[in-house]
């Protein structure tokens, strides 16, 4: 975990001057060319001096409604105030703020009791609260108090092909589940279960198939570390969760389940099974495994009641817009917009070394930065006397992680109308490269998601911009409106896209540390990242001095946006 206090960093304003490209009236050059030639400005050493401060520790993530987050947001701010640009928001300033509703847990009561005929015996109360942990760690859902029999189900498989129904015996319907949570899928080389028989079908099947009211994963950490996780969660019950738009009452609202996932400790686990220590509920797990086709679910003599204790609230969510007007008198009206994420995920699970703070530096670390060194490419040539035709909205939204809440919000919103946007850019996750290309040893490329599968037009542009200056391998793997992934329309882009504004979505894929504390500063491709931001530059650069306006022009994209209106 890397503590960089970079605050004090110093953003130089550079004095403004009157080049031989502008004359003393404040004309501007908009020739695509010299704008061109400015992307080699774009520099690793800009990008690795802003990310370690997006994505540094102090910032705890930058969640959604957290202090970690407006700072991040104060950071942009001052660093679009200082290279001027205008400011877009509300009341002078570069914040458009929007309401959330969200829900604040304050605290999740579980007490367990051995039963006995018509007797019942408390033998665990815990309650889990802020800086209060518990037996219990709630990983998602549990929106409603939940009451009922802890029935063991070895593995929760249920694997035809393999014989194996651990869910048939004693009734599942209305009780608590207990479950290892590792699915043996292979033992000493040979196969137990199905490799497509996944975690989730496992819940579905628990939950749609058998009626679980609740379930208990025992997972593989020793009581030492589920200890010190349990501690951890304890100190970030308290942060919003299951936000929503205000302005469109419940119709967005995160589905908060009834159920409850939850994992339990391994020494409550083994007192439930019958198992003295530890190492006894290990072994039962190895039994279990052996057994794995003659298991079947069976009643403990253990009922479990759990209580959660929630309000609902509001909180304050903000974008960050820009703006570069252009030069075009007919066409500085219409802009492009070029946008990128600042949240993530803010603290959640240590990894392996401790750490817990998700910082987020590839997702989406990457597009903010890469906004601000586009911006302030955008703002070396001004001082050289060249501005594109139209304008540009530089806009940093918040809230993706919970929903594309802050561009859901500025699309019904919008600073400049909807009908004078003729682009969007997506920037999001565009510093790394994924498996399949590290193996293969070529980074240098990057996914292409929008274009041609919206606009022929504004998929040219993009490519005659990729042509004529870093010349990246554009991967079109996921360009596909039937692709399972649906990465057309999982990122901020599709809040414009819905509305019929073509896009593109600039993505370098998933690697192994998406969504976890590894998402460091250190695991970024300064080679590879300030190639990706010239190719966006320049491409914003063709798109705004473009003639005409990019059209959508796919029929199928035009029926699906249909199904979704506004």
């Amino acid at each position: 975990m890397k503590n960089f206090f970079l605050f004090s960093l110093l953003i130089v304003i550079a004095a403004p001057s009157i080049s031989k490209a502008q004359d003393r009236s404040g004309n501007y050059s908009s020739d695509t060319d010299k704008l061109f030639e400015f992307s080699e400005s774009i520099t690793a050493d800009f990008l690795r001096n802003h990310l370690r401060v997006i994505a540094n520790d102090s910032l705890r993530g930058r969640d959604t409604g957290t202090t970690g987050i407006e700072k991040a947001e104060n950071y942009i701010a001052d660093f679009y105030r200082s290279i001027g640009f205008q400011p877009k928001g509300a009341n002078g300033t570069y914040f458009q703020p929007f309401e959330l509703n969200a829900t604040v847990t304050d605290s999740l009561v579980y007490t367990t009791y051995r039963v006995d005929g018509t007797d019942s015996l408390q033998v665990n109360h815990s309650v889990e609260a802020e800086n209060f942990s518990s037996d219990f760690i709630r990983s998602f859902g549990g929106a409603v108090p939940i009451e009922g029999d802890i029935i063991y189900a070895g593995f929760g498989v249920e694997d035809s092909l393999n014989n194996i129904h651990n869910m048939e015996g004693d009734a599942i319907a209305g009780n608590w589940v207990l479950i290892f949570d590792q699915i043996p899928y292979v033992v000493e080389g040979d196969t137990l279960v199905d490799p497509n028989y996944t975690a989730r079908d496992r819940l579905i099947a628990l939950l749609q198939d058998h009626g679980a009211q609740g379930i208990l994963l025992i997972s593989d950490q020793s009581e030492s570390d589920f200890n010190k996780i349990a501690e951890f969660t304890s100190k970030t019950i308290n942060v919003p969760n299951n936000l929503s738009l205000a302005y469109r009452a419940n119709g967005n609202r995160a589905y908060n389940p009834p159920y409850a996932y939850t994992q339990i400790s391994p020494d409550l686990a083994a007192e439930i099974l019958g198992v003295s220590n530890e190492e006894g509920l290990w072994e039962l797990r190895e039994s279990t495994i052996e057994n794995l086709q003659e298991f079947r679910a069976r009643q403990t003599p253990f009922y479990l009641k759990y209580a959660p204790h929630e309000e609902d609230t509001a909180i304050e969510a903000r974008n960050v817009l820009a703006y570069l007007e252009g030069t075009d008198p007919e066409l500085k009206d219409e802009v492009v917009v070029i946008m990128g994420h600042h949240d993530h995920v803010g603290v959640g699970t240590p990894n392996e070394s401790g750490d817990f703070i998700y910082n987020g530096a590839d997702d989406n670390g990457s597009g903010t930065t890469g906004l601000m060194a586009i911006a302030n490419t955008f703002h070396q040539a001004e001082k050289e006397g060249f501005k594109p035709k139209r304008s540009i909205l530089f806009l940093h939204v918040s809230a993706e992680e919970s929903g594309l809440l802050g561009s859901r919000y500025y699309s019904d919103h919008p600073i400049i109308p909807i009908e004078q946007t003729i682009a969007a850019l997506n920037t999001d996750m565009i510093s790394r490269s994924d498996p399949e290309h590290m193996e293969a040893g070529n980074t240098d490329y990057v996914y292409l998601i929008g274009g041609e599968i919206i606009s022929s037009q504004l998929d040219s542009l993009v490519v005659n911009a990729n042509e004529q200056t870093v010349n990246m391998q554009l991967d079109r793997k996921y360009n596909d409106l039937n692709d399972s992934n649906q990465f057309y329309r999982r990122s901020d882009h599709w809040n414009f896209g819905r509305l019929g504004v073509p896009f593109v979505f600039f993505f370098t894929g998933v690697h192994e540390d998406y969504h976890a504390p590894g998402d460091e500063v250190d695991g970024v491709d300064f080679e590879k990242y300030p190639r990706v931001a010239r190719l966006i530059y320049n491409s914003a650069v063709n798109i705004a001095n473009f003639e005409g306006v990019p059209k959508v022009d796919n029929q199928q994209f035009i029926e699906i946006t249909g199904e979704r209106p506004r």
